[in-house]
C-alpha cells in the first residue's frame, strides 16, 4: 500500500516488541482466548486490562496496536486478553477475569450488551470504571465511549449507495449477528434514511453470518440464489466484503455492487482488484489509542469526554492510497 503505512506498521512493531520483551512472563495463550501484558510493573503504576472481543481479528489487532502505544507513552502497565471467537460465553468469562483481577481500569467491547451488563453492575461495585471502545453500554455504566457514530455511519452508507446506484437498489444488509448493538444502530441508520430520502433503495433481506467467513460465503450465495434482484450488498461486519465478492465470482455476477466495511488488507486488495467497490473504514487505531489516553488521564484524576466519534472514510480505489494519511494525522 503506501509508504506511510510501512513504516506505522514498523513502528507499531517495534513498540510491541519492546513492550512484550519488558513483561513478566510474556505472552500467554490459552484455549480459545489469548493474553498478553504490556510493560515492566511497578507499585506505583496504573494496571489496565483490555478486554478484546476478538482477538487476532484484523480491525481489532489495529486496536492492540493503538492502546499498546498508549501504554507506551503514558506508563502503565497493560494486559490485553479475550476470546479468539465471538461468542458471548467466552466474552462473559474473559471479562468476568478481568474484573477478578482487580485492576485499575477496564478497556472493552461490549458487541452484546445485555450478555455482560450484569458484570458492568460488578465492576462498578469493586470501583473499576470501564471505557467502552466501538460498542458502548449504559452511558451512567462506563466512563467514555470512544468509537464509530454509528447512526452517523449507517446515514453515509446510505448516502454512498444512493450516490453510487443513482437512487436505485436492491439491498442485502450482512451483520455479524441480529442483536449486535453498534451494527444495529448502523441498520436502523440505514433503513431510516433511506425510508425517508431515498425511496428509490429497497431493502430486501438483511442477515447475519456470526463474522465467519465460510457462513458468510454459503449465505451469500445461498441469498442470490433466491433473490436474484438483489444488486446491491451492504457488509456491517468486516469480514463480509471478500465473501460477498467470492460470492459473486462462483455465482458469475459482476453486477453487484459491495460496500464493506474496515480496512483489512484483503478487502482492500479486492478494492484494488475491483472485486469490490468501496469500504468504510473505521479507526480502531485510534479507538486503543484514545481509549489508553482516557484511560491514564481518568486515574489521574483528570477529566475525559463521554463520547468520542473516531471516524470513519469511504475508500475506494481514488483514495485507496491516500486514505491513511487522515486516519494517524
Amino acid at each position: 500500500m503506501k509508504k506511510i503505512k510501512k513504516i506505522i506498521s514498523g513502528f507499531l512493531v517495534m513498540i510491541m516488541v519492546f513492550a512484550l520483551a519488558g513483561c513478566s512472563g510474556g505472552a500467554q495463550q490459552g484455549e480459545g482466548s489469548s493474553s498478553s501484558t504490556s510493560n515492566t510493573s511497578t507499585d506505583d503504576e496504573f494496571y489496565v486490562i483490555w478486554v478484546n472481543p476478538l482477538v487476532g481479528s484484523a480491525v481489532f489487532t489495529q486496536a492492540d496496536e493503538g492502546i499498546t502505544a498508549a501504554s507506551e507513552e503514558y506508563g502503565f502497565k497493560l494486559k490485553i486478553i479475550g476470546p479468539s471467537t465471538l461468542d458471548d460465553t467466552e466474552m462473559f468469562e474473559a471479562l468476568q477475569s478481568a474484573i477478578v483481577e482487580n485492576p485499575d481500569l477496564i478497556v472493552t467491547t461490549p458487541y452484546n450488551y445485555s450478555a455482560v451488563e450484569s458484570l458492568y453492575a460488578q465492576a462498578s461495585d469493586k470501583g473499576i470504571p470501564i471505557i467502552n471502545i466501538s460498542s458502548d453500554s449504559d452511558e451512567a455504566g462506563r466512563v467514555s465511549f470512544i468509537g464509530t457514530d454509528n447512526k452517523k455511519y449507517g446515514e453515509l452508507a446510505a448516502d454512498y449507495i444512493n450516490e453510487k446506484t443513482n437512487g436505485e437498489a436492491k439491498v442485502l444488509i450482512m451483520m455479524a449477528n441480529l442483536d449486535t448493538s453498534n451494527q444495529l444502530e448502523q441498520r436502523n441508520a440505514f433503513e431510516a434514511k433511506c425510508k425517508s430520502e431515498y425511496p428509490g433503495i429497497e431493502i430486501v433481506l438483511t442477515d447475519e453470518d456470526n463474522g465467519d467467513s465460510s457462513t458468510a460465503l454459503q449465505k451469500f450465495q445461498d441469498n442470490l440464489k433466491a433473490h436474484p434482484e438483489i444488486d446491491t450488498i451492504l457488509c456491517l461486519e468486516s469480514i463480509g466484503g471478500v465473501a460477498a465478492a467470492n460470492a459473486m465470482n462462483e455465482l458469475g455476477r459482476d453486477d453487484v455492487t459491495i460496500l464493506a466495511i474496515d480496512d483489512n488488507e484483503d478487502t482492500l486488495q479486492y478494492i484494488e482488484d475491483g472485486e469490490i467497490w468501496g469500504t468504510m473504514a473505521q479507526n480502531f487505531y485510534k479507538m486503543g489509542y484514545t481509549a489508553g489516553e482516557f484511560a491514564y488521564n481518568y486515574l489521574n484524576g483528570e477529566e475525559v469526554e463521554s463520547t468520542v466519534d473516531s471516524g470513519t472514510i469511504l475508500i475506494t480505489k481514488d483514495n485507496i492510497d491516500t486514505y491513511q494519511e487522515q486516519f494517524y494525522e
